[in-house]
């Protein structure tokens, strides 16, 4: 929901109708119900800096058998730990509508960019969980490398450096 509200903010909208498939949610931040949890305490508060940049907002719930594929993210995202987000993540938008006055976005899927292994391990030095797929990295590692500013580059076979894109660039550089 922070995500979709800053995303909102970027296109500049000053009127939010937000649907929430958690009641607990919606009365939490509705002022309805009390929260007790820090770590909600916590989204609670980044929650609210968020919605004082709209002019006007709503949060509606709606029952989770009426929307499954927004009850599949919300399970992804709450069993996420707060230290397990890496930055660079990518949130896969299927559908998003902005007119004069109203925006539409609807989520679809989080997507694991394939760089984040390889920024990962040039950062921190953290291979992945599965041997096979730490083994292979470390085999390709020689092929990468990361600048200061986090981007991350592959050699070529000729020696330039190729910037490595992400699913979201692609079809911008194209």
């Amino acid at each position: 929901m922070i995500a979709g509200l800053e995303l909102a903010r970027g296109l500049r909208v000053e009127v939010i109708e937000a649907k929430c498939d958690s009641l607990l949610v919606v009365n939490q931040v509705n002022g309805s119900f009390e929260v007790r949890d820090d770590r909600m305490h916590r989204y609670l508060d980044k929650l609210q800096m968020t919605l004082h940049y709209f002019r006007e907002w709503t949060l509606d719930h709606v029952p989770r058998e009426q929307n499954s594929e927004a009850d599949a993210l919300a399970n992804l995202g709450s069993s996420v730990e707060e230290d397990d987000i890496v930055l660079g993540t990518v949130i896969q938008l299927s559908k998003s509508v902005a007119e004069e006055g109203h925006a539409e976005i609807n989520s679809t899927s989080l997507t694991w960019d394939w760089r984040n292994k390889y920024i990962d391990y040039f950062k921190d030095g953290k291979l992945p969980t599965d041997p096979k797929e730490s083994r292979t990295l470390r085999a390709k590692e020689a092929r990468f490398s990361l600048d200061e500013n986090g981007t991350l580059y592959r050699r070529t076979f000729n020696g330039p450096l190729a910037v490595c894109l992400g699913p979201g660039d692609t079809d911008y550089v194209l």
